[in-house]
Formats: structure tokens, sequence, C-alpha cells
């Protein structure tokens, strides 16, 4: 889903492994979401239960890698180099969410997706940069995110400024919406877990992948244009077998 320039680095199985299980379990959870949304299946609930706790894991598993990314180009890069992949990364999905953003608003302008998980990842990786070398400093800023998502929860606004942060406008609408108030915490997570698992650059798990994280590393690999393209692929396939 954001698999960006590290690739020119030495790559990590564990984290490809990781991004292949998040993907999986994002394309199931959009399985469930156009069946409700398109199809008509309203006894599937994506709000509440199950698949409500499976998307959001699998959220939570992208946005806490490209944390522990971010700190890896740190590490791995000079300053000058590190902050050039770090932008071009965050500046990529921006574009990239902007392009998503000209679609929804086309296609279903009143569930338009203003600030979507790209939209959210590129601006966090911005925002990060200056943060990237440290630990416990991003697990205390990630705590007061989390706390301040209680107050901000219950703030609106007639401006759609605010949907950067978690204040919403009254009967917002939205496929997609990611706020850096509480989701950038868990970027900030991700990267003090980068500084305190990767500080030698090598893999945490010592052992060769088994045949199955070799397929979910694949898929890891090119997260990002599954990413992409999954949804209109669903949507075609859902038709076809249900219309």
């Amino acid at each position: 889903m954001k698999q960006l320039p590290e690739e020119k680095t030495q790559r990590l199985w564990e984290l490809d492994a990781l991004r292949g299980i998040a993907i999986v379990l994002m394309v199931l959870f959009h399985i469930v979401f156009d069946l409700r949304t398109f199809f008509g299946f309203d006894q599937l609930s994506y709000h509440e239960g199950f698949w409500y706790y499976e998307g959001r894991i699998a959220a939570i598993i992208f946005i806490v890698l490209v944390g522990v990314v971010s700190s890896l180009i740190h590490q791995k890069n000079d300053h000058t180099v590190a902050l050039q992949k770090n932008s071009y990364r965050g500046l990529r999905l921006i574009g990239l969410g902007l392009i998503i953003t000209l679609v929804t608003f086309i296609l279903a302008r009143e569930n338009t997706i203003w600030f979507g998980i790209l939209h959210f990842l590129g601006l966090s990786i911005l925002i990060s940069i200056p943060l990237n070398r440290f630990k416990w400093p991003n697990i205390m800023l990630a705590s007061i995110l989390f706390v301040g998502y209680i107050p901000i929860g219950t703030i609106y606004t007639d401006g759609y400024l605010g949907l950067i942060f978690g204040i919403l406008p009254p009967s917002f609408a939205s496929f997609d919406h990611y706020a850096l108030i509480p989701w950038l915490g868990y970027v900030l997570i991700g990267i003090a877990l980068g500084n305190w698992l990767y500080s030698s650059g090598k893999p945490i798990v010592k052992r060769k992948p088994v045949y199955i994280e070799k397929k979910l590393m694949i898929i890891g690999k090119y997260s990002l244009w599954i990413y992409l393209l999954h949804q209109p692929i669903i949507l075609g396939l859902l038709w076809i077998i249900l219309r």
C-alpha cells in the first residue's frame, strides 16, 4: 500500500511479510465494504464487530510500518539523503491521494475522499522527519495524540480544513478518512520501534522465510500498486458475479 523508495536499500523480509498480511486483511475488509455499500448486503457491518476491528488492524499495521521505514531510512543514510528520500515518500503519497480525491469527487461526490489514508500517510511522513531519530519522545507524543482524540471527537466545524486534524463538519461523509489526531501517533510508534528493533540494520527474524511468508513478501513488496488497483478489480468481479 505504501511501498516507496526504500526498495533501493536492503529489504527486511519480515516487514514485507507483515505488509502482505495487512494487504490481505485490507482486501477482505473492502470486499465486505463493497458488498454492503454497492450491492445491498445490509446484513454485513463494517462499523462494528469483527469486520470493524479487522479493518482497523490492517490500517494500524500499515501505519506503524510507515514509521518503521522512516526510521530505517534515517539510520541508513546521511541527513541530506534521508531528507530527500522521506520527502519523496511523503510528497508521492500526497500526490496519489489528490488523484483519488479527484476520482472520487467525479464518481461519488457525496463520499469524496478529501483526506484519506494516502493523504494522511504522506503528510505524516513529512511532519515526522525531524523525529526520525527519537524513541521515547515519539512514544510520549503518540500518547498525547491518543489522549487528544477524546476532546477532538466532540468538536465540529463548517470548514473542511479541520479534517486534517479530525475536526469534522456536521453530517460529514467520506469513503475514507484518517486524521492526524490520533493516527499520527501510530506513525510515531513505528519510528520508535524502528529505532529500537533495527538499530543494527539487520533483520530481527534470523531464520529464512517459509513458503507462505515468501508469498506474503511478494504481496507486501507491491503493496502500493495493490492498494491503488484492488478496488476497481474487486468492484468489477463482484459486478460480474452478482449482476
